[in-house]
């Protein structure tokens, strides 16, 4: 390895540590507790409209977006496509599976060519067998965003519910006029 292909190692080292860093649930840990989550996370290229994963599959390991946009999709019962999220640079998705390997709920393609780095359930278990605190502070953050992300769904629920409510009521009304 040559003195420049080794300095660009750095730099794009000290990147991904500070996208890391910006992640939720990894923004509390100690800069040195990052260090070995980024030694373990894998680098990942993916072409305009490749998969990352798709719906079905069993879940492995979450991405963290280093470069490009995904978008984040669930087949209809008709064939079509409903568009769930797009996740940028810096943004996460797929944690679900750090905590079980049950099928994904949807299909994640790159929008453009994209650079994710892939934080695998088996390290994370590794991790939390060789350093314990460590994976207890990343499960215990991850739970944190997990169940932000379950009151936020349960709010859009109830907001969807109560809209059907309205428009049931208002229906009843004019048949009933």
């Amino acid at each position: 390895m040559n003195i420049f292909s080794k300095r660009l190692q750095i730099v794009k080292d000290d990147t991904l540590l500070s996208v890391v860093r910006d992640i939720p649930f990894f923004g509390e840990l100690t800069r040195r507790e990052i260090r070995e989550i980024v030694d373990v996370l894998q680098i990942q290229s993916f072409e305009p409209k490749e998969e990352v994963f798709t719906q079905g599959q069993p879940g492995l390991s979450m991405f963290i977006v280093t470069s490009g946009k995904v978008e984040i999709v669930q087949a209809e019962e008709d064939g079509s496509e409903r568009v769930l999220s797009e996740a940028d640079p810096g943004s996460f998705f797929g944690e679900m599976a750090l905590l079980d390997d049950a099928a994904r709920s949807a299909t994640a393609r790159a929008v453009e060519k994209t650079e994710l780095a892939a934080f695998y359930r088996s390290d994370l278990l590794a991790l939390a067998e060789e350093k314990s605190q460590l994976g207890v502070k990343i499960i215990m953050y991850l739970s944190q965003v997990v169940a932000e992300r379950l009151r936020r769904t349960n709010r859009s629920l109830k907001e969807v519910r109560d809209e059907l409510e309205s428009v049931k009521v208002d229906s009843e009304e004019v048949d009933g006029a």
